[in-house]
């Protein structure tokens, strides 16, 4: 049986501005779990991203794959775009893209995230790209991240994944964040 996201994905991936179209309409696609829109509507708010649908994490893996099987050579300008929009689908998309495509996925990550998003979210990217199989990058690698409050304390997150005596400096000299990331950092110190 077809559904609303193999019939969306017939029509093939749209060039241009129409791109992000197509997708906000394939994550309405799954079945949405979290929409309820006061919940979703206060969380945007907070959050600082574009929008928030609610997609599910099988409907979000369902459309990367696609973009993986059959537009891998449009993945680089996809992210850009993804990453300008900054719906959180998108921010989703774009972790599970740099996960899933060759290349320093850590560095991506680091680079293209310059603003700050929700932590669960940047947690979220993280254990993705640790889930396919890339180690946690060295204390020397994750030191040279320091061009900005937030890739610093996106750095920090990082290393707070597999937490080794040798990211003991990232952890201390990161920049004070909200409660969340502070309990983060006390934890990782205290391990």
């Amino acid at each position: 049986m077809v559904d609303d996201l193999d019939s969306l994905f017939d029509e093939g991936l749209p060039k241009g501005r129409k791109v992000m179209s197509f997708l906000k309409v394939a994550y309405d696609c799954g079945s949405q779990g979290l929409v309820n829109r006061s919940i979703t509507d206060k969380v945007i708010q907070k959050s600082g991203l574009k929008f928030h649908i609610g997609t599910d994490d099988p409907t979000m893996r369902r459309i990367a794959s696609w973009i993986l099987t059959h537009h891998e050579d449009r993945i680089d300008d996809l992210i850009k775009r993804l990453w300008k929009r900054c719906g959180r689908e998108d921010v989703k998309l774009i972790g599970l893209l740099i996960a899933n495509t060759e290349g320093d996925a850590w560095g991506k990550i680091l680079e293209i995230i310059d603003k700050g998003i929700p932590l669960d979210l940047l947690l979220e990217l993280a254990e993705e790209i640790k889930r396919s199989g890339r180690e946690i990058p060295s204390a020397a690698y994750l030191q040279e991240w320091n061009a900005s409050k937030i890739q610093m304390q996106n750095a920090m997150l990082i290393a707070s994944l597999d937490m080794k005596d040798e990211y003991l400096d990232i952890i201390r000299n990161a920049p004070k964040g909200g409660e969340l990331f502070e309990r983060i950092r006390h934890r990782s110190l205290n391990k």
